[in-house]
């Protein structure tokens, strides 16, 4: 387990905070998408 979260530590999806003995993740803010994916779809109605 905690390879997988250091692993998301490492692409900064994740933050690591060390508190006394302990160490705390928390998720990273997520940036909004510039466009859905549906509006990227060329399909017309």
């Amino acid at each position: 387990m905690r390879t997988t979260v250091e692993g998301l530590v490492a692409k900064g999806h994740v933050h690591r905070t060390k508190q006394g003995a302990s160490v705390f993740y928390t998720a990273a803010p997520t940036k909004p998408a510039d466009t859905p994916a549906e509006q990227n779809d060329p399909v017309t109605a």
